[in-house]
């Protein structure tokens, strides 16, 4: 077992005890917690997939893959949104409201309105995301 402990760029103590070996215990984790964001955002937190108490498998499963995409959609307009500028950010350096829900905000006045604001969303939906070391979008094969 590995103990691993270090401060987040936010200046947090973070501590992960692991098997796997202490150079790959931070980057996984970042990993894994990317995950857990992303499944509070579909759950309770955002799309309240919970909220349907839905039992069959193969609708949750057409559902997951529908809210995946939504979420999906969300965050590259929040990240369009925040592309000439960076969101504003707290005493401890996290971003006060998420690209996913500067994405939502936007989105959900688009659908609700129309217009011209609609179709640029869904233009986006197109788009890949921009990498973080460059501005120049790449794609990404599935």
């Amino acid at each position: 077992m590995h103990v691993v402990i270090t401060l987040s760029p936010a200046g947090d103590r973070v501590v992960v005890a692991s098997d796997l070996p202490v150079v790959d215990v931070l980057r996984t984790y970042r990993l894994r917690w990317a995950m857990e964001s992303a499944f509070s955002a579909l759950k309770s937190r955002g799309l309240n997939l919970e909220a349907t108490h839905m039992t069959a498998p193969e609708r949750i499963s057409r559902l997951f893959g529908l809210l995946c995409i939504a979420l999906a959609w969300m965050t590259r307009i929040g990240a369009q949104r925040t592309a000439p500028h960076a969101p504003r950010r707290d005493n401890r350096g996290r971003a006060v409201v998420s690209q996913t829900r500067i994405g939502w905000q936007i989105l959900s006045q688009a659908a609700r309105w129309g217009g011209d604001d609609f179709w640029n969303c869904l233009r986006l939906l197109g788009m890949p995301f921009p990498t973080a070391s460059t501005s120049v979008s790449q794609s990404v094969r599935c």
